[in-house]
């Protein structure tokens, strides 16, 4: 059964509904921010790695602290040569890097002045990765003072950042709330370890297949009467470009994009087909199906 009840969401529609129902304004939020409820964040307190010492614009002392832990997703195994491609590409964004970024802190450093601080969290097998090879390190300490300059809109000098030898952290570390949330895709693509020559198709014209992010939740929990997907498509631009089809208990979503999503799951309920409710909203670029759940009884 293909569901027809697309509507593309604009913003002032948003506000309208959100001014209303308060608690759909909370939903939304949190979903937004965080995929998951902020509650449902795990606490984690990284471990120390690397303090580096930056200077400002204005000449005052800057310190990050980058830390690591197990639960911080890790970004894209890709070798010492995949590395040197991305860096020498017109696109060095296209191998993200997940971060956990703290907020501001002051610390008394060696000569007892207050100076601030940023804890920077990545996963800590990629970490270990970056202390035995000079380029990761390098790579992920510039990621790290980029992202704190975003973050906080403070001008600190990249070059010649001073790695401190004697001491991991200054200061205490802060905890981090990490949660599950829809990550920035990746735009890096491995090579084929097969490519035949002289095909007639190139790369760029071939079908590039993609998994979206998704999640599945009922309502309410301890009884549910109705299910919800929200699947997130950050390539997509309208419901035009969508293809869904809901079984009973299954569904296939597909785009016809160059870059393809594609979604074939099974569902944990029997679902009522002539009572689903499709939106994409083309600000988040989620896209939410909701149905009645067929009683089991």
């Amino acid at each position: 059964m293909s569901s027809k009840n697309f509507l593309d969401v604009d913003e002032s529609i948003i506000e309208k509904n959100l001014l209303i129902q308060s608690n759909e304004e909370q939903e939304f939020e949190q979903f937004v921010s965080g995929f998951l409820n902020p509650e449902s964040g795990k606490l984690v307190k990284p471990a120390p790695g690397l303090c580096i010492k930056l200077f400002k614009t204005d000449k005052s002392k800057v310190f990050i602290n980058l830390c690591h832990h197990a639960e911080i997703p890790p970004p894209d195994d890709i070798t010492r040569e995949e590395l040197v491609e991305v860096l020498d590409s017109k696109d060095p964004e296209k191998f993200c890097i997940p971060l956990s970024i703290g907020i501001e802190h002051l610390e008394t450093d060696k000569s007892d002045v207050q100076v601030p601080v940023y804890d920077v969290a990545v996963n800590s097998e990629f970490f270990n990765k970056c202390q035995n090879d000079d380029l990761f390190q390098t790579f992920i300490v510039c990621a790290t003072i980029e992202g704190v300059a975003e973050k906080f809109k403070i001008d600190i000098s990249s070059e010649n950042p001073i790695l401190l030898k004697n001491r991991k952290c200054i200061g205490s570390l802060q905890q981090h709330r990490i949660q599950q949330r829809p990550p920035r895709p990746s735009k890096f693509k491995k090579k084929p370890l097969i490519q035949e020559l002289n095909s007639k198709a190139s790369l760029s014209q071939l079908d590039i297949h993609v998994k979206p992010e998704y999640r599945i939740y009922v309502q309410p929990e301890d009884n549910p009467k109705n299910i919800i997907l929200d699947v997130w498509m950050p390539d997509v631009l309208s419901s035009q470009e969508i293809d869904l089809k809901c079984g009973e208990d299954c569904l296939l979503l597909t785009t016809n994009k160059q870059t393809k999503y594609e979604l074939d799951i099974c569902l944990p309920y029997t679902i009522n087909q002539k009572n689903v409710n499709v939106t994409f909203n083309t600000l988040t670029k989620i896209l939410s199906v909701i149905s009645t759940i067929f009683s089991s009884n």
